[in-house]
């Protein structure tokens, strides 16, 4: 019987985790009709290793690095399922995913559902403070339309919205990190269900040093602040308050006896602190 349902990953210079997510998907329990890999114009070994795959998954290949929003847009239109799963390239399903949320897709009448996904190498002090404090779950508990779906892992019932571009890849935002919020909104204001499932689960593969913490928590902190422009004032007071939030966190940390992330605090507002100027001097002439 047809699963009715296809996965696609995009794909940028993922040479250290896309096997490991593109075999997770291979052992699913219930199997996709098409494997899809937008490969965004990666430079490392990303195309060599899904060409070791063979047909057991079809790749599109951008010519150059578009962004994941145009990835998105590329693989939904390409895909004539049902249902269409997203994976990001660093993440790993447990078998059960495709199975657990589509069973509860169809329980629950949703258009679009994902899971809780957890840090696989919380051994790493960076890793462990990005599950606390950048974690992307809504915890143990069945949620009916929350605040949005993480774009890390989810199924959209597609027969539910029409044949035009779905994401938004107009803006730097869209082009770095999707567009979680705004499509859940989206699909709220067309009085659509989303829903988050806590049943099945899936791990990122990510193994941050402090420098690489810093970048994707500036990201997070810059796109969050709408990608408001910064002259001098606004940017040394953006750098203190994020040395007053390093201080919370750090009392927090103590408080829980979580030592080895004080050090982790401290290492990221130095990095963090060195991008925002950096940002600033970059983009000063356009204020």
């Amino acid at each position: 019987m047809s699963s009715n349902i296809s996965i696609y990953v995009p794909a940028y210079n993922a040479e250290k985790t896309i096997k490991m997510c593109i075999n997770s998907i291979l052992t699913q329990t219930i199997q996709p009709e098409v494997i899809l890999v937008v490969n965004d114009g990666s430079t490392d070994n990303t195309s060599k290793i899904l060409q070791d795959f063979g047909n057991k998954i079809i790749t599109i290949d951008n010519k150059k690095n578009m962004g994941v929003s145009h990835s998105m847009n590329i693989a939904t239109s390409y895909l004539k399922t049902r249902y269409i799963g997203k994976i990001d390239a660093d993440v790993e399903l447990m078998p059960d995913w495709t199975e657990t949320l589509l069973k509860t897709m169809n329980e629950q009448k949703a258009t679009l559902i994902g899971c809780k996904m957890y840090e696989k190498y919380l051994d790493n002090p960076f890793n462990l403070w990005r599950s606390i404090r950048l974690k992307q779950n809504w915890g143990e508990e069945n949620i009916s339309n929350p605040k949005f779906i993480f774009g890390c892992n989810n199924i959209l019932d597609s027969s539910k919205l029409d044949n035009e571009k779905k994401y938004r890849d107009d803006l730097e935002y869209f082009k770095t990190n999707g567009e979680d919020i705004e499509f859940s909104n989206y699909l709220k204001k067309k009085n659509l269900h989303i829903f988050y499932c806590s049943d099945t689960t899936c791990h990122h593969l990510q193994d941050d040093n402090a420098q690489s913490l810093a970048h994707r928590y500036w990201r997070y902190i810059h796109y969050g602040d709408g990608l408001k422009k910064r002259n001098l004032f606004k940017t040394i007071k953006n750098i203190f308050r994020q040395f007053k939030r390093i201080l919370k966190w750090s009392l927090s940390d103590i408080l829980q006896k979580r030592i080895k992330l004080i050090k982790v605090n401290f290492l990221l507002f130095y990095y963090f602190s060195i991008l925002d100027y950096k940002f600033y001097v970059k983009n000063k002439d356009e204020i």
